[in-house]
C-alpha cells in the first residue's frame, strides 16, 4: 500500500512538471496517466496492484463523476442552452437514446452470444461522451465557437443524463421489475428522487454558503471545501433515500449556479485543482486495474465493437440528431468524431462489473475498457490535426451558414490537465 502511495505521489509530480511542456502537443493527460497506469500495473512492472473491484477504485472513480457532474451543471447556464443551443439539444436529446439504440443494434450483429439486454447496457455505458479527452475539440481557435460550445455543452450534460438508461437497463438485465408499470416507478424513483434531493440540497446549500460569504464568516478555502460538501450531501442523500446520487449531485449543481453565482468562482478553482486531479488519478487507476485487465483478455470481436462504437455508433447517433439542422456534412462527421468515451464510461462500467448478478458483466466491462482506451489514445492523438483541417473547410463556408452562427458563450468544461480557454 505505501509503495502504491509512492508511485501515486510520483505521477502527480510528474504532472505538475510537464503539464506545460505538454500543452500544444497532441500528447494528453488522460493519455499520460493512463499510459502510466499500464506500465506501473500488473501487466508490466507490477508496481501497482489495484483490482477493479478493489473498493479504493470505485469509490475514487464514483467521488470523482459527482465533482465533475456537479461542477459542469454548476457552470452551465441552463436558459441559455435552451435559448440559443440547439445543436446541443439535438445531440442530447436525439442523439444520445439513438446512441444507446444504435449501440446495442450494432453488439447485436457483432456479439450474437451476448443477450440483447446486456447489449444495451454495455451501449448505455458508452453513450456519453468526454471532450477533454481531446482537448482540442473545445479549445481550437479554427473550428467555429458554435461547434465548440456544442461540444461543450454535450460532454458536459450527457453524463447525467445517461445515468437512467444505464440504472434501468441494469434493473432489466437482473430482472427485478417484470412490469411496464414497475419501470415507471423505479424510473420516478430514481429520477425523481435525484431531482427533488438535488434541487433542496443545491438551494439550501447555496442559500447557506451565500449568507455566510455575504457576512465574510468564510474563506476561499473554506468556501471551496463548503461546495465540495454541497455535492457529497446531494449524492449521499439521495442514495440513502433510495434516489441516484449522480442525477442529484448533476441537479444540486445546476440549482446552486442558478441561485447563487457568487459561490461560482470557488466551485471553478476547485474544479481547476483538486478536480482535476482526482480525474487524472482515476485514469491512472484505469491504467492500472482495468486496462491491464482487458489487455490480457483479448477478443477479435470485442475490439470490433470497440471500434465501432468509436467509428460507426456515434456517427450514426450524431447524423440522425442532426437531420434538418442545416449544418454541412463535414461538420456532422466532425462533431461524430469528437465524441470521446471517459470519466463517465469508466464509472458506469466500475458499476457494471461490481453489481452482484448482473448477467455477462465481465464482458460487458471489458468491451467498455476496451473502447475507453482505444478513445484515450485514438481521440487524443487526433483531436488537434481533426480540428485544423475541419477548420480550415468549414472557414471557407460562406458567413451564413449555421456553424458560424453567434451565440452566447458559456464555461468550457474544464480540460485535464490544462487551463481554461476562451
Amino acid at each position: 500500500m505505501v509503495s502504491d502511495v509512492l508511485v501515486v505521489a510520483l505521477a502527480i509530480l510528474a504532472f505538475s512538471t510537464l503539464a506545460g511542456r505538454l500543452k500544444g502537443t497532441p500528447v494528453t493527460m488522460p493519455m499520460l496517466f493512463t499510459t502510466a497506469g499500464i506500465v506501473l500495473g500488473p501487466g508490466v512492472l507490477d508496481v501497482v496492484r489495484l483490482d477493479v473491484e478493489d473498493e479504493v477504485v470505485s469509490i475514487l472513480a464514483e467521488a470523482t463523476l459527482v465533482l465533475v457532474l456537479f461542477t459542469d451543471a454548476s457552470r452551465l447556464d441552463l436558459r441559455t442552452v435552451v435559448r440559443e443551443h440547439s445543436l446541443a439539444q439535438r445531440l442530447l436529446l436525439v442523439g444520445l437514446p439513438a446512441s444507446v439504440l444504435i449501440g446495442t443494434g450494432v453488439g447485436w450483429l457483432l456479439l450474437p452470444a451476448m443477450p440483447l439486454v446486456a447489449l444495451a447496457v454495455l451501449a448505455a455505458t458508452l453513450a456519453p461522451t468526454d471532450a477533454a479527452l481531446g482537448q482540442s475539440f473545445v479549445e481550437s481557435p479554427s473550428v467555429p465557437q458554435r461547434i465548440r460550445q456544442t461540444l461543450n455543452v454535450e460532454s458536459g450534460l450527457n453524463d447525467g443524463l445517461a445515468v437512467p438508461f444505464v440504472v434501468i437497463l441494469i434493473d432489466i438485465a437482473l430482472e427485478q421489475t417484470d412490469t411496464a408499470g414497475g419501470y415507471v416507478v423505479l424510473l420516478a424513483q430514481i429520477v425523481g428522487l435525484g431531482f427533488l434531493v438535488g434541487g433542496l440540497t443545491g438551494w439550501l446549500g447555496g442559500r447557506v454558503l451565500s449568507w455566510a460569504h455575504e457576512r465574510s464568516w468564510t474563506t476561499s478555502p473554506s468556501l471551496r471545501l463548503g461546495v465540495v460538501a454541497v455535492a457529497g450531501c446531494a449524492y449521499a442523500a439521495a442514495e440513502l433515500v433510495g434516489g441516484n446520487g449522480f442525477v442529484s449531485a448533476f441537479v444540486a449543481g445546476a440549482v446552486i449556479g442558478a441561485t447563487s453565482r457568487p459561490v461560482l468562482e470557488h466551485t471553478t478553482t476547485f474544479a481547476q485543482s483538486e478536480g482535476q486531479l482526482l480525474a487524472l488519478l482515476t485514469f491512472l487507476l484505469f491504467g492500472g486495474a482495468i486496462a491491464g485487465d482487458i489487455l490480457a483478455d483479448f477478443h477479435p470481436s470485442y475490439v470490433l465493437y470497440a471500434l465501432a462504437s468509436l467509428l460507426v455508433v456515434r456517427m450514426l447517433a450524431t447524423t440522425v440528431a442532426l437531420l434538418g439542422s442545416g449544418v454541412s456534412a463535414p461538420t456532422v462527421l466532425y462533431v461524430g468524431w469528437a465524441g470521446p468515451r471517459g470519466l463517465a464510461s469508466i464509472v458506469y462500467a466500475v458499476l457494471v462489473v461490481t453489481t452482484s448478478g448482473l448477467p455477462m458483466s465481465e464482458d460487458i466491462f471489458v468491451i467498455a475498457g476496451w473502447t475507453i482506451l482505444l478513445s484515450v489514445y485514438l481521440h487524443g492523438l487526433s483531436a488537434a490535426w481533426i480540428s485544423r483541417r475541419y477548420g480550415d473547410r468549414v472557414n471557407r463556408s460562406p458567413e451564413d451558414r449555421p456553424e458560424h452562427r453567434h451565440i452566447s458563450l458559456l464555461p468550457l468544461r474544464l480540460q485535464h490537465g490544462e487551463h481554461r480557454s476562451r
